[in-house]
This record gives structure tokens, sequence and C-alpha cells, in this order.
């Protein structure tokens, strides 16, 4: 399995706040009313990054020897999980974003800087939850394979 990029994620999040600037501008042009994000995406993502670090630190105990009951095959899923984390914490961060800043624009109206912010605090959300899923996959990073060149692949 290839080990996570950073240059993909940031590229992946660029993208996606663009993308995201451009849907935005174009509602808001055309006289739609922004819509406030949720605090609900900030708390699941905080909660899917909890969860992403538990069991990358169940596999990291598992390949310190110290929870020899844990399969390989939950070491393995716990990765790729990581990964999918990873680029779901990407796509957060970018949609948001790009959100928050199509709407910050019109920072003096108050209603709008409030979806602005709630839209950034959103954002936040999907950079924890990248964070916590990039330290899960360097838990299940096998140290002893040398056989990529210039990177360990998870275990």
């Amino acid at each position: 399995m290839e080990p996570l990029s950073r240059i993909r994620l940031l590229v992946l999040a660029a993208i996606m706040g663009v993308v995201a600037w451009g849907v935005s501008r174009t509602a808001v042009n055309s006289g739609a009313s922004p819509l406030s994000v949720p605090w609900t995406v900030l708390a699941i993502a905080v909660a899917v990054g909890v969860v992403v670090v538990w069991l990358g630190w169940t596999v990291r105990q598992y390949r310190r020897g110290k929870n020899p009951g844990l399969s390989g095959l939950r070491a393995a899923r716990t990765a790729v999980f990581a990964q999918a984390a990873a680029y779901t914490g990407a796509i957060i961060t970018g949609a948001f974003g790009g959100y928050g800043l199509a709407i910050a624009v019109e920072w003096s109206h108050s209603p709008r800087r409030e979806v602005a912010i709630s839209a950034f605090i959103a954002a936040v959300g999907g950079i924890v939850l990248v964070v916590a899923a990039l330290l899960a996959e360097h838990w299940c990073k096998d140290d002893s394979s040398d056989d990529n060149e210039g990177g360990k692949a998870p275990a």
C-alpha cells in the first residue's frame, strides 16, 4: 500500500476550495442566501479523528509487542481507514474553506460574517481530521520494509 502524499492532500484541498469558492460566489451573486454550516461538522470530524487516532494507537502498541491479540488484517484496515479519513479531511477543509472565503468577501454584513465563521470552523474540523489521520497512518507504517523508494509502506 502506498503511503499518503501530503502534496496530494494539499492539491485535493486546493481544488475543492476553488470549486467551492466558484460555486458559492456564483450562487451568492445570483441572489441566493448563504446557509450557515452546522457545528456538527466540526464535532463529527473531531470524533472521527479521535477514532482514527485510537485505532492507530492500537496498531502502534501491536507493533511494539504490547497488543499481541491484534490481527494483521485489522492493522491493514486501520491504515486504509486512516488514508480515507485523510482524504475526507482534505475535502472538508477545501470545500468549507472555499465556501467561507466566498462569503467572507462581504465581511461587514453581520449575518454573512457569521456564515463565513461557521464555514471556517468546519474547515478547522477537516484540518483536525487530516492531522489525526496522518498520525495514525504514521503509526501503521512498517519500519522494516525498505523496498519502497524513499518511504515506508504501511503495515
